[in-house]
C-alpha cells in the first residue's frame, strides 16, 4: 500500500515537472519567437506572397527551437495548398534574425550541423 502511494504521488511529481518545463521553456524563448515571425510576416509581405492585411499568426504556426534558440525554424500554410518551412538564424553582429532561403547551401549546412530542436509549439514530434 505504501509503495503504491508513493509510485502515485511520484508520477504525479514527474508530470507536474514536465508540465512547468515546458512553460519555462516557452518563456523563454517566447520573445525570440516572436521577433522572428514578425520578420517573417514583414518578409512575405515585401514579397507580395501576402495581402497587407494577412500576417502569419503564432498559434497557426509550426516553430522548432535549435541551438538555445539561435536557430528557430517556422512551418505554415499560406494557403490550402502551399506548405512553407523557413530557417531564421541569429546574427550575433546585428543583433537580430535573417532569414536563410531553404535551397542554399548554408541552409543544407546549418541543418546538418542541427542536434536536437530544444523546443517545440504547435507541433506533434517533428
Amino acid at each position: 500500500m505504501k509503495i503504491s502511494v508513493f509510485l502515485i504521488i511520484s508520477s504525479l511529481l514527474f508530470i507536474y515537472g514536465c508540465e512547468n518545463q515546458k512553460e519555462v521553456d516557452q518563456k523563454k524563448y517566447d520573445n525570440r519567437i516572436n521577433q522572428v515571425i514578425t520578420q517573417e510576416n514583414i518578409r512575405l509581405q515585401k514579397e507580395n506572397a501576402v495581402a497587407d492585411d494577412e500576417i502569419q499568426k503564432r498559434e497557426d504556426t509550426g516553430i522548432v527551437v535549435y541551438s538555445n534558440g539561435e536557430v528557430i525554424e517556422l512551418m505554415y500554410e499560406v494557403d490550402s495548398s502551399k506548405k512553407i518551412e523557413v530557417l531564421y538564424v541569429f546574427n550575433k553582429k546585428k543583433d537580430q534574425y535573417e532569414w536563410v532561403p531553404v535551397h542554399s547551401a548554408k541552409y543544407n549546412k546549418i541543418t546538418g550541423q542541427l542536434k536536437d530542436h530544444e523546443y517545440i509549439e504547435n507541433l506533434g514530434v517533428k
